[in-house]
């Protein structure tokens, strides 16, 4: 009985390092590589949300939000819903088995450094009124990129 004991109270400090490795996601923890400010969200179903910012604060700010969810790819969805607010936006859509990976592009400058700002004044931005931004550590960001979608 100890032996087993033993042997379990091994496996499991074996595993729970591994299980981290594995996952491999620190959700809202912001990082930047060359000029692109990047984060990692979920929607609330616990789906994960990439959030990137290229040439944040210029004239050239540009984002790009991906993220995963259950259905079909249909429809032609083009605005992007921030804090009840409708940007538009490039909207491309792949399908995955039952779920699908939706990816939105704004182009707008002004209204993503308007985002940036929001974000650097500690705020929290609702996209699709589902999926919470939060601006942790957007100030000082870690350098590279984020883990693995």
């Amino acid at each position: 009985m100890k032996i087993q004991s033993i042997t379990l109270a091994m496996l499991a400090f074996i595993a729970a390092p591994a299980w981290s490795a594995f996952q491999e996601r620190e959700y809202n923890t912001w990082y930047i590589k060359n000029a692109v400010l990047y984060d990692m969200t979920q929607t609330s179903e616990g789906f994960p949300v990439m959030v990137s910012i290229s040439q944040p604060e210029r004239r050239s700010a540009n984002l790009l939000v991906s993220y995963i969810s259950e259905g079909q790819c249909g429809g032609d969805r083009k605005e992007l819903n921030v804090n009840g607010k409708a940007l538009p936006a490039q909207y491309h859509c792949v399908q995955v088995g039952l779920s699908k990976i939706e990816h939105f592009s704004v182009i707008d400058a002004d209204s993503v450094n308007g985002m940036v700002t929001h974000l650097k004044s500690d705020f929290t931005i609702l996209l699709q009124n589902d999926i919470k931004v939060w601006a942790a550590n957007i100030k000082t960001p870690k350098y590279g990129l984020t883990p693995r979608f």
